[in-house]
């Protein structure tokens, strides 16, 4: 480890301009840049996280950590990257930090991690973007196929899919699992659907009075106000619970004591990790057929891509898994087994890596992996050089 540190270059990755926070909970692009960091340094890299921190810390899970302050000041970590000799940088959501690192000769390689539905949230018009990037990492062929018809550049594109910490992620007996009960993650803002699930579970609890939803999350997740009056409904309707923001540890455990997930994004969701997380945990997933979503499932055997953006389509595909607990269990046993392979953040970052360190893949651990589930791998296993998760 300590001889592949002093020959690999240091690892700079700088977060968007939005606040992270290194241990509690974040919203899925700021948890997906957290685990990259964590993984990459623990094949021995140095790395180093540059974020508006919430709190301050210096490391954390083997990354160290670089506060920029209310005015991000990208710059400053710049010029200290420089003062370490040569090193990568990676741009987690914004390319503000590649523009500036033009020039600077100690910077090897420039690439750009998108979590955003298009090319502009990135702060950098498409073809520009061709220009400064060494290397754009999408999380879906949805979205890297709509950067591609905005003008981005498809030959510096790799597709490398979200993974999912198993060390929280993980499955429970399939007895704690409860089939009636639904659970829903993310933040509370209309581009995720949570009023359409509402809905959903209004009609729904006439035809199954035991139903139980519980809902993980806030609007603050997203900086945004609160478009649902959480307390009048809980107090309305019966089963539905609201726990507001919880760490990942607390929504592990609901979704092992889950029967079903539900992630009814109406927006581009280029490929969240909450998807990948209940499957890990052992609860299916129902899902608009909606940006990145239905690459993470596999219909009929780990969850259910709902083609109309409904409530009533919804509320169909969920009547249908509700009214066969015998086939529910087992989606359970079949999204956790494949997840525990599929969506692990070693082989994520072994490809992140590749893309950085295009001329020492030997660098790289490399584990050959057999996929249980070919028909959701069959087109991911081809990015890069014939090897994938939120």
């Amino acid at each position: 480890m300590d001889s592949l540190a002093s020959t690999s270059p240091l690892y700079l990755i700088v977060h968007s301009d939005h606040p992270l926070d290194p241990t509690g909970p974040n919203s899925g692009a700021e948890m997906a840049t957290l685990n990259h960091a964590r993984y990459i340094a623990a094949t021995g890299r140095r790395v180093y996280l540059a974020a508006r921190l919430k709190h301050p810390i210096s490391y954390d899970h083997g990354v160290h950590f670089i506060d920029l302050g209310a005015s991000y000041d990208v710059q400053r970590a710049l010029d200290w990257a420089d003062t370490q000799g040569t090193y990568v940088l990676l741009a987690a959501g914004k390319a503000f930090s590649i523009m500036l690192s033009r020039g600077r000769e100690r910077c090897l390689r420039r690439v750009l991690i998108t979590h955003d539905r298009c090319a502009g949230d990135s702060g950098l018009k498409p073809d520009v973007l061709e220009h400064i990037c060494d290397g754009i990492v999408c999380v879906s062929h949805a979205q890297k196929d709509k950067l591609v018809s905005e003008g981005a550049p498809e030959s510096k594109m790799t597709v490398v899919h979200n993974g999912v910490d198993l060390s929280i992620f993980h499955p429970s007996p399939p007895t704690v699992h409860q089939p009636y009960r639904l659970v829903f993650a993310g933040a509370l803002v209309p581009d995720k659907g949570l009023h359409l699930l509402l809905s959903a579970f209004v009609e729904l609890k006439s035809k199954y009075p035991q139903l139980e939803l519980e809902v993980f999350g806030s609007s603050s997740l997203w900086s945004r106000s609160d478009y649902l009056n959480t307390e009048q409904l809980a107090a309305q309707i019966p089963g539905l619970i609201f726990h507001g923001k919880r760490t990942q540890h607390e929504i592990a455990e609901g979704f092992r004591r889950a029967g079903i997930c539900v992630v009814p994004s109406i927006w581009f969701d280029p490929y969240p990790l909450i998807s990948l997380e209940a499957q890990a945990c052992g609860a299916p997933v129902v899902a608009f057929r909606m940006g990145g979503l239905p690459e993470g499932i596999v219909p009929g055997k780990t969850g259910a891509v709902v083609d109309e953006i409904s409530p009533q389509a919804l509320t169909r595909a969920l009547d249908q898994l509700l009214a066969d607990p015998h086939k529910l269990s087992e989606m359970s046993a079949h999204a956790a087994s494949n997840a525990a392979i599929a969506f692990r953040w070693e082989t994520v970052v072994e490809k992140i890596i590749s893309v950085c360190e295009p001329s020492r893949d030997s660098t790289v651990r490399r584990v050959p992996i057999e996929l249980k589930s070919p028909e959701l791998y069959m087109r991911t296993t081809t990015d890069i050089g014939g090897g994938e998760a939120n």
